[in-house]
This record gives structure tokens, sequence and C-alpha cells, in this order.
């Protein structure tokens, strides 16, 4: 009997050894498993991830939105991720020669296709040609605004103005080949649209870059109108700002108001494109090389899709007026072909940028 015994011990502590030794991550290399929270258990993650995005800011919504979304990522992937600024051309580029493993992604927003349809982005960036990950949040706040003196109060009395002073100009500040420049498209058109071409003659483009250029433009008195954001701009419109670079919110894009913020859409206003409200929401998403590892690619959306349940996640974007807004890759895909298409009718009506020019 205590032979039995002896054998039955050494058998259950076997057994115990071996599970334990199952639970081990091994050798503990980058190729670990992605962890609980319901990314894919059969993907192997890098030990660190780079995030290569379509600005070369650190201060603007793009790096904002990426580096929020990548600090609650790191936990759920088990990896660490650092957002590398290093703007659009080169981020393709970088994204071209990565590898299949997902050691380095690329996050931008509504410019990666609307810059191949205005020509400032290469064709052979097309969306067909990424694998597209998840949408991850908006930002609702894309916005246009004047000095804080300016004689009008929103975009459409904006175009009453230029009708009723016919020796008056408007010139807007906006980046070429971007969410920019389709903000401003359908501004144009629908001034062209309800007041005719003598009074859509007289709004004219200053190009520029950066936000930062985008208000030097607007202090310098190179432009009376510029495109800009809530969270990049709303602290020149408070109450106590210097006269001299005071600013006024005009419309945002968006399909409904911002919480907390008085600005009219350009819906509201009565902003049309060929009898459709204009809407804009900006849009920000992950896109993968074409050959990416599927179980990488399965593990990164289903860890976005946790995060943007985070309610510390969401404090986070709240705090610069941005909303998560998850939509998983296998919808993405369609979702973004589709919207694409619908601004491509916008893009082939409107002027160019060089056509505008003073």
């Amino acid at each position: 009997m205590k032979k039995l015994f002896s054998v039955l011990m050494v058998v259950m502590i076997s057994a115990v050894l071996a599970a334990c030794g199952s639970q081990s991550s091994g050798d503990g290399s980058s190729d670990q498993s992605a962890k609980a929270n319901g990314a894919a258990s059969e993907a192997k993650i890098p030990d660190r991830i780079r995030v290569v995005i379509g600005s070369s800011s650190t201060g603007g919504d793009t790096y904002q939105n990426s580096d929020a979304v990548s600090r609650y990522l790191e936990e759920s992937l088990g990896t660490n991720m650092k957002v590398d600024a290093i703007g659009a051309v080169q981020a393709f580029s970088e994204l071209d020669r990565a590898d299949d493993d997902g050691n380095t992604i690329m996050f931008f927003h509504d410019m990666a296709y609307l810059g191949v349809e205005y020509g400032s982005i290469n064709e052979k960036n097309a969306l067909e040609n990424w694998k597209i990950g998840p949408v991850v949040s908006t930002n609702p706040g894309n916005a246009f605004l004047a000095s804080g003196d300016a004689p009008y109060d929103t975009m459409a009395e904006s175009a009453e103005w230029l009708k009723n002073n016919p020796d008056e100009t408007i010139t807007v500040a906006i980046e070429a080949g971007g969410v920019s420049e389709i903000s401003f498209d359908g501004y144009f058109l629908w001034v062209k649209e309800k007041y005719g071409e003598e009074v859509a003659d007289r709004i004219k483009v200053y190009p520029t870059g950066s936000q930062e250029d985008k208000n030097q433009a607007l202090w310098d008195g190179n432009a009376d109108i510029i495109n800009g954001s809530i969270g990049g701009n709303n602290e020149y419109t408070k109450e106590g700002v210097e006269s001299k670079i005071k600013m006024k919110f005009l419309g945002i894009t968006a399909g409904k108001r911002v919480e907390g913020y008085d600005i009219p859409t350009f819906a509201e206003q009565g902003i049309e494109v060929n009898g459709k409200e204009f809407v804009f929401d900006k849009e920000f998403f992950f896109l993968l090389p074409k050959d990416i590892d599927p179980n990488f690619a399965k593990a990164l959306d289903e860890a976005v899709a946790q995060v943007v349940e985070n309610e510390d996640y969401t404090s986070d974007l709240a705090k610069n007026a941005y909303i998560p807004s998850y939509i998983s890759a296998d919808e993405a895909e369609d979702y973004l072909l589709e919207k694409r298409a619908t601004f491509q009718n916008i893009i082939k009506n409107a002027p160019t940028v060089d056509e505008l020019t003073e």
C-alpha cells in the first residue's frame, strides 16, 4: 500500500509540474502570445511595435489619437509601442518595407485616401494595396475659424458677406490634398451653386502645412479663414485671449455638434453639395502591410475593440474633443472604400488649389 501511495504521489506531482510548465512562455522571446482580453491567442506579437503616422507633428490630432490608443494597446497586446511622427510620404514608404509580423504598422486618417485622389500621395498607396485595419476614433471637431473681429460668425454668413460686398475677397488657409481641402471643397461648391460664380470666384486659397502654419497665416493677414479643429484651436477662442490672436469658430463639418461647444455644423448652416448636406467626419484607422500575418491582424483588431470600451481611454480622448468610434477590420475596408467613393465626385468637380491660389 505504501508503495502504491508513493507511486500515486509521484504521478500527481509530475502532473502539477507539467501543467505549470505548459503555462510558461518558455524562452520569454518576442514570440509571445497576445495576452488575454480577447486577443487572438495564437498570434505572435513583436516585443516592440513601431507605429508610423502620416503626420510630422507631435502636437496634432493624428499624434494625439495614435498615442492614446497605443498606450492602451500595449497592455492588451503585451508589447511596447512607439509612435513615430514621420509624415505621410515616409510613413507609406516604411509600411511598404515592413515585415509581415506587425513590427511596423501605420496610423492615419482620411488623408490616406484623399491624398491619393488629390494627387498629393502616390497612387501606389491606394487603400487597395494595404491591409485595412480597424477604425479607431473620430475627430468631430474639424472646423473653420476666423479672427475674433471678422464680419461674419459662420461659414454661411461669410458667403452672404461676400455677396453683399462685391469688392471683397475671402482667402482660406488649407493644407492641400487632405481633410482641409475636402472640407473647403464642400464649402466652395455650395457657394458656387447657391450664389453663382461671381461670388465663388472671390474665394481664394492660401496653401500651407501644419496647424501652426495655418494659425500664423491668419495672424499675419495672409488668410481670412483657416481650417483647424476644436482640439487644436479652442484655446484661441476663449475669453481673455489677446485680440491680435483671438479666433472664433465658423462651423464644423461633423454630422452633429460636439457636446460642450456652441459651434454649428455645416449641415445646420444649410451647406449642401448636389442636394445633400455636406458632412465629413475625420476618422482615424490602422493600415497594415498587405501580407501581414492574419493572426497579428486579428489580435490587433480584437485588442482595439477592447480598448475603445475602456472608460479611461474615452476620457483621455475627450480632453481634446475626440471620441472612440470602433469599426472592425472586416467592416472597415468596405466602409472606407464607400466613404472614398462619396467624396470622389466632390473632388472631381471642385477646382484645384492652384486654380484658387492668388
